[in-house]
């Protein structure tokens, strides 16, 4: 029968090595064989045991002095990304106010034992709209640090969240008002890899917050309209140019007479003009094109229509997250709202 509370003492015992090997294992990994702590944190994990127990550490004694920040993708898309970096931004200029350092905890990583040794490493977390079901993102979730997420779903929490699928819904009526009923939609993935095609009446899913609201925004407008949401295609690709340029290819292959894009990033929408340009499809006169985000007007291509997107201050969301975290508000279930707008611009017009 298992002990009720599992500790490194009583790890070393059930392994029958030192207690020394075992913290630095989770604390100290440089001074363990990566085989013996392969073994320590492989046995760890199937005790569903991650670590000292860190809940009684606090941000205001200064302990270690650092926050994590996990995101979705590689480490590289937080220095590419402009959304990313003027989060990013946000952050760090509330924790250079406060004295307070970043480490940086990208999902895509080829090795997650890396994190296991994290929660030595900050005071506590900022989960910047990762996908739930990921083992580093459950795993933050449930080691007791002070938390804060952002575009992400844990009503625990104090959470900073746009209005995703408000504003989502009225940049699909606006398409609609012009006229617009073969409608494609280029997302990034709803789940962790997933790279599918569907039609808009699938059962959501709920891994990433993000991409599930804006949905549910869109199926808002178009259900209002009578339009069938079995004859609006999805395509879920990676948040990239060439992701959109070969969405777009895609859904223009399987539905000829689409008229309008509605993207989820500017990324993706400028990635989608790019490809009809190419294609020979004028935008917006044979195609209109949206996206989310607002880089700049002419963000990625200068050649391109201005887009017309959504603006939302990834900046304030920096800071009002950071804000939040380094004050170690009491209420934990408050809601942080960022409003966004819709900014109508030259990549959309009437049919």
């Amino acid at each position: 029968m298992r002990r009720n509370k599992t500790t490194l003492k009583s790890i070393a015992a059930d392994l029958g090595i030192t207690h020394t090997s075992v913290s630095n294992a989770f604390n100290n990994p440089a001074k363990v064989s990566s085989k013996l702590q392969k073994k320590i944190l492989d046995y760890a994990k199937s005790i569903n045991y991650h670590g000292p127990n860190p809940a009684a550490r606090s941000l205001r004694t200064g302990l270690c002095g650092a926050i994590g920040i996990i995101y979705n993708d590689q480490l590289s898309y937080a220095f590419s990304d402009p959304h990313d970096i003027a989060f990013l931004r946000g952050v760090s200029s509330i924790c250079e106010e406060r004295g307070t350092n970043i480490v940086l905890i990208p999902l895509k990583n080829n090795d997650l034992n890396n994190f296991e040794s994290l929660d030595a490493m900050v005071d506590g977390y900022i989960l910047n709209a990762p996908y739930k079901s990921n083992p580093t993102t459950q795993r933050a979730l449930s080691r007791g640090l002070p938390t804060v997420v952002v575009d992400f779903d844990a009503p625990l929490h104090i959470s900073v969240l746009t209005n995703d699928a408000t504003i989502m819904r009225e940049m699909t009526d606006h398409i609609m008002s012009l006229g617009h009923k073969k409608i494609g939609i280029i997302t990034f993935p709803l789940t962790e890899r997933s790279h599918d095609l569907f039609t808009l009446d699938r059962k959501l899913e709920t891994d990433n917050y993000v991409p599930n609201q804006r949905m549910i925004g869109c199926r808002e407008a178009i259900t209002s309209k009578g339009i069938k949401l079995n004859s609006i295609l999805v395509r879920e690709t990676t948040n990239s140019r060439d992701g959109g340029a070969e969405a777009a290819r895609h859904l223009l292959e399987l539905q000829p007479d689409i008229t309008a894009f509605i993207c989820f990033s500017d990324r993706l929408a400028y990635g989608a003009m790019e490809e009809c340009q190419r294609l020979g499809l004028d935008v917006p006169g044979r195609i209109s094109v949206t996206g989310f985000d607002d880089l700049s007007p002419h963000g990625l291509n200068s050649a391109l229509p201005a887009l017309t997107t959504v603006r939302q201050d990834a900046y304030a969301k920096g800071r009002k997250a950071a804000e939040a975290l380094l004050n170690k508000d009491e209420d934990q279930s408050r809601r942080i709202n960022i409003e966004a707008t819709l900014i109508e611009r030259d990549s959309t017009a009437k049919r």
